[in-house]
């Protein structure tokens, strides 16, 4: 008995797929639009690899961490919007707190945990208004290094130098508002730690400035927007122009699209998104070059075939690769989504979308792009016959 070869997706499929192109590329126009609008008028939802903030990674000392005990805890600290989720498994948690902006909410703080941990008799106050500075107030007079121990206690060891030289009960650090709420983020980390120190061990800790996420922010766009380039100029060199064209139309249309899904969903924008952007781009021209491989290859095989012809017949004959590819790798990040934890999740959900997204794209997108941009598909195959003919001279 011949065994058959199981087939998920039929042979020799005639589906007129590029009947629908202009249904297809108003459509994806639409979402692409709405989509740069959410961002201008919503905003991303910034994590603290771009907005700042701390992150910090607590164990429970016994048995599993109690997520609503420990929210309970940290969000009456006055250090801002506090968010919690468990962290690789059942006994360890992550902090997020937000960005310090170095208000007299901070230098309050700051007081209470010198009290908790210097002693009483110490006092933090804020300087004169619209500067950053703190006043400190011993209960009794200090020499250098007293003030130096002291201050630690309160994240202020990087301002050592403006300590008082000689013996005295009281000492002035002069910071910018910019140095004080950079302060305030050690400020904020301390209060926590104080907080739950009895059940909980702190496991690491991570404070991201305002200017090193603009930074990162910046680096990351540089780094999307050289990848898309680079992938376009691949595409144009193997192929023609219009085919460069066509995978960077659909590769903007993939990362736009996904960029929207943020907005739309609320996801945690950070460097885990940037990379998920990136994988995306390059899963969408995989895909692509596929295609448009099949499609220089049935230009040279059947030329009597009309430009949209060839275009549907190569998208059919590649279909059943297309699907069981993308059926494979939906399969693979669908089980990030439901078992990867909070960690991955805004990765699996923009990867889960960018493999739907992208086997679209590759279909209605940059093919329907090459019937506008009108390929000739005489042109490519008179230059594929004249390297032939090259070689024999």
């Amino acid at each position: 008995m011949l065994w058959k070869p199981l087939r998920l997706v039929p042979a020799h499929t005639t589906f007129d797929f590029l009947r629908q192109r202009k249904v297809a590329l108003i459509g994806s126009t639409v979402i692409n639009i709405l989509s740069l609008a959410a961002v201008f008028v919503f905003g991303l939802n910034f994590g603290i690899d771009f907005e700042g903030g701390i992150a910090i990674q607590v164990r429970a000392k016994q048995g599993t961490i109690h997520l609503e005990e420990l929210r309970a805890t940290t969000g009456a600290l006055g250090v801002g919007e506090v968010t919690l989720q468990e962290f690789g498994d059942s006994t360890t948690a992550l902090i997020r707190v937000q960005r310090q902006e170095g208000s007299n909410q901070c230098v309050a703080n700051a007081d209470r945990v010198m009290k908790r941990r210097a002693g009483d008799g110490w006092a933090a106050k804020p300087g004169a208004s619209g500067t950053g500075d703190v006043e400190f107030t011993a209960p009794r007079a200090l020499d250098s290094a007293g003030w130096r121990d002291a201050v630690s206690r309160v994240g202020l060891t990087i301002l050592e130098r403006q300590l008082p030289r000689g013996t005295t009960g009281t000492a002035k650090i002069d910071m910018t508002p910019e140095q004080r709420a950079e302060w305030c983020q050690q400020v904020a980390i301390k209060m926590i730690e104080d907080a739950i120190s009895d059940k909980h061990e702190l496991r690491g800790t991570e404070s991201v400035g305002p200017k090193i996420g603009a930074e990162l922010m910046h680096s990351g766009v540089i780094a999307v927007l050289a990848t898309l380039g680079a992938i376009a100029l691949y595409v144009w060199f193997r192929f023609e122009w219009q085919f460069g064209v066509g995978a960077l139309i659909a590769m903007l249309h993939d990362v736009i699209s996904t960029v929207g899904l943020f907005v739309l969903l609320r996801l945690d924008f950070s460097l885990t998104a940037l990379a998920a952007l990136l994988t995306i781009a390059g899963y969408s021209i995989n895909d692509t070059v596929v295609v448009f491989d099949r499609v220089r290859e049935n230009f040279r095989r059947y030329k009597k075939m009309s430009l949209i012809e060839v275009l549907n017949f190569s998208i059919n004959e590649t279909l059943a690769r297309t699907l069981m590819t993308s059926g494979t790798v939906f399969v693979a990040v669908l089980a990030l989504v439901l078992f990867g934890g909070p960690v991955l999740y805004s990765f699996s959900i923009a990867m889960l979308w960018g493999v739907i997204v992208g086997t679209y794209s590759s279909i209605w997108i940059a093919c329907a792009v090459l019937v506008y941009l009108n390929v000739r598909p005489g042109q490519a195959r008179a230059d594929d016959e004249e390297k032939p003919d090259k070689a024999k001279a």
